[in-house]
């Protein structure tokens, strides 16, 4: 109906059943009436499970790059939660002069707790969104995982978790656990200086210990990422040793590049059932499955193992664990971080040399440098090289050196060159017969309408005299061939045999049609034609 104006496109709904908002352009400006500043959005970031993450500058500068936006702003709408816990959380925990005080008494240069800037609410098209303004941070640890080959070098991850320990520390000191520990929530620093100091982030989990008795919830049962899900987690309750544990299975996948349980995430469960396996015998698991994974972190499994539910956590304990194994690798807490997996790494692999998931692994856990697309190799300057099938085309050089050889020995390329084979001899010609495939075209007679092969059978039923009558006359045909080889019978059909001789005499009676001579023949009467004819009556009678 043309006279109704059109309704607002109402924002979707996630799988998880959170509310996503609209898109916000850049220019917006947000009025923050608590801090009583103003915030002007930039490019968006990302979107998360909760709602969009755009960059944000005040709105007295005028930011020309990117870069130049040093602030995040989450939104989400009114309705969705996640937001107003994490909001919440850095109110009441994330005061300068607490972490300040903090750092100086860890005598930390760094610290990877993120700075709160403001909050609030505000209203875009007649929509009521939530918003959390937080310093800006680089690359995620996640990200970074991916691009290394899915390895990180031992020493970076104890530095991690180091730092993590950390936040661990001070979120718990404060009563709080975050209870969703991963790489997507790790960040690195952006500001000179924080380069090699990461971040956690992500606090929309994160709730108060509860000092009750230990007991299992099924409402918040398997609560957090599935993979990094802790066994209290699993049981709906969120603990400090969860906390630790979490980043246990962090470590694990960061060394090794795959946790045990990663194919069965669809089903918590298996999962649960899983870990709590794994971590029954922890050092007996790790033993047999990984051969290059510390001691140091199977000692932090089974540090965890032996605290109970409420038990505070020694974080001291667990540091002292990081630092000793850094200290055999000459790296200190605050050394660069190194993402660019040093050594090989154990992958799951076909016969052919693929990993599973159909890419070709190099011996270190790099991608190769060419890879086949549509049909062609792609090498990473760009240059195309046709992949021929044919028989007698060169191999392709160097083709034998894209993946690093193991042994110090000298490499020898060896081209390969199909010969083609032989053509199939004609076979001989049958006896007082010429063969036409050997005969030469002066030889050959001209070509005839219809040929007979010679070493077909029907040249056994013609004869020689047929053979050489058709070679005199060419203009013969098959037809003519056949006429004098053959003779035609004709076949005479049998005469019908009598069963007797006994006659038999049939009468047979006829009617025959008498006509009176001189008599007309009576003519038809308007009394013998029907009541109507022609849509009228017939006339009366006189």
């Amino acid at each position: 109906m043309s006279g109704r104006g059109r309704k607002a496109a109402v924002p979707k709904k996630k799988a998880n059943g959170y509310k996503m908002p609209a898109p916000i352009p850049a220019g917006e400006v947000i009025h923050d009436t608590i801090a009583k500043k103003k915030w002007r959005i930039g490019p968006s970031i990302g979107v998360g499970g909760f709602g969009e993450i755009y960059s944000a500058c005040n709105h007295e500068g005028s930011p020309k790059k990117g870069s130049e936006y040093p602030f995040v702003i989450k939104i989400e709408p009114h309705e969705n939660g996640p937001l107003f816990v994490e909001k919440h959380f850095y109110i009441r925990n994330a005061n300068k002069d607490d972490i300040a005080k903090f750092m100086k008494e860890k005598k930390l240069s760094t610290f990877g707790m993120p700075s709160y800037y403001g909050n609030g609410s505000h209203n875009f098209k007649g929509e009521k969104y939530r918003y959390l303004v937080l310093e800006r941070y680089g690359k995620d640890l996640w990200s970074l995982f991916k691009d290394s080959a899915r390895s990180f070098p031992s020493a970076t991850v104890f530095q991690i978790g180091l730092q993590m320990l950390d936040v661990l520390e001070y979120i718990h000191s404060k009563g709080y656990v975050h209870a969703d520990i991963k790489g997507a929530n790790i960040l690195l620093g952006m500001k000179k200086g924080t380069e090699n100091q990461a971040y956690l982030v992500d606090f929309g989990l994160a709730s108060r210990v509860n000092d009750k008795e230990f007991k299992p919830d099924p409402k918040c049962a398997h609560n957090g990422t599935i993979e990094y899900t802790s066994r209290d987690a699993h049981l709906g309750v969120s603990t400090m040793r969860g906390d630790l544990e979490i980043l246990g299975y962090n470590m694990l996948q960061w060394i090794v590049g795959e946790l045990p349980w990663e194919k069965m995430l669809k089903q918590p469960k298996t999962v649960q059932s899983m870990k709590e396996a794994f971590m029954k015998n922890v050092r007996t698991e790790i033993k047999s499955k990984y051969s290059d994974v510390p001691e140091q972190l199977i000692k932090f499994f089974e540090y965890i193992n032996s605290l109970k539910p409420k038990e505070e956590v020694d974080h001291t304990k667990c540091r002292q664990l990081f630092e000793s194994y850094l200290k055999l690798q000459g790296k200190t807490k605050s050394s660069k971080l190194e993402f660019s997996a040093t050594k090989k790494r154990k992958t799951k692999k076909g016969d052919d040399g693929t990993d599973p998931n159909g890419d070709e692994v190099e011996q270190n856990g790099d991608v190769p440098s060419k890879k086949v697309k549509n049909g062609e190799l792609k090498s990473k300057r760009g240059r195309k090289a046709k992949n021929d099938n044919s028989e007698n085309t060169e191999p392709e050089k160097n083709k034998s050196i894209l993946k690093k050889r193991k042994s110090l020995e000298p490499s020898y390329v060896v081209k390969v060159k199909k010969a083609k084979m032989a053509p199939k001899r004609t076979p001989p010609a049958k006896r007082n017969h010429a063969n036409t495939s050997t005969q030469t075209s002066a030889d050959k007679y001209q070509s005839v309408q219809r040929q007979v092969s010679f070493d077909s059978p029907i040249c056994e039923v013609i004869g020689e005299n047929t053979l050489k009558n058709s070679r005199n006359n060419a203009a013969n045909t098959s037809a003519d061939m056949f006429d004098e080889s053959f003779t035609i019978e004709d076949k005479k059909k049998p005469k019908k045999r009598l069963l007797s001789n006994e006659e038999v005499t049939m009468k047979r009676v006829t009617r025959r049609k008498v006509t009176t001579v001189g008599v007309k023949p009576k003519g038809k009467s308007w009394k013998d034609s029907p009541a109507v004819v022609n849509g009228r009556s017939p006339p009366k009678a006189c």
